[in-house]
């Protein structure tokens, strides 16, 4: 595989907390980065009693890396950051989450996966607006394999309500 898309977020620690981390995260990630969304605050995705999130998008390539390398690198990451995953609140806050979206291989061709692990594309990508609006900004014709263009998903009543909510924050990465 060469090229993903990866979401980054996070809600605990404050904002200067969560971009210390982003940081971090691109620094390991070092000459894969391609790309790099700004920083946009949204809130909380299915769990709402917590903070506010910071949330960014990375485009990667690392032709070295197929699908399980690319999982077993973004949980790294997660757990370099000091990640702990609450099993009574699967959307609960976080210092970091690290989402593989998409993921395509040397001849520009998404990879599928119905790993049980690893599902790809990214089985809700098209319901998150804090995914798609990043996504759009740096890469206006961006398309989620499998949903279509980025711009026109976000044209839909849900997904354009969720969009408004997505406050760019000003705060750059790269």
């Amino acid at each position: 595989m060469t090229r993903v898309l990866l979401s980054l977020g996070g809600n605990l620690g404050g904002p200067a907390a969560v971009l210390a981390v982003f940081r971090k995260t691109l620094a390991a990630l070092g000459d894969a980065v391609v790309a790099v969304s700004p920083v946009y605050e949204t809130p909380p995705w299915g769990d709402p009693d917590q903070p506010p999130y910071r949330n960014a998008v990375v485009l990667a390539d690392r032709p070295d890396l197929d699908p399980e390398a690319w999982l077993a690198l973004t949980q790294e990451l997660e757990n370099t950051a000091g990640r702990v995953r609450d099993p009574a609140r699967r959307f609960g806050p976080r210092v970091l989450d690290v989402d593989i979206i998409a993921a395509w291989d040397e001849s520009g061709e998404a990879v599928h996966s119905d790993d049980e692990r690893l599902t790809l594309p990214h089985p809700r990508a098209h319901l998150r607006a804090f995914v798609l609006v990043p996504w759009s900004k740096i890469e206006p014709d961006a398309v989620l394999p499998g949903h279509g263009p980025v711009a026109g998903l976000l044209t839909d009543t849900t997904l354009a309500a969720d969009a408004r909510q997505v406050t760019p924050t000003g705060e750059a990465l790269g």
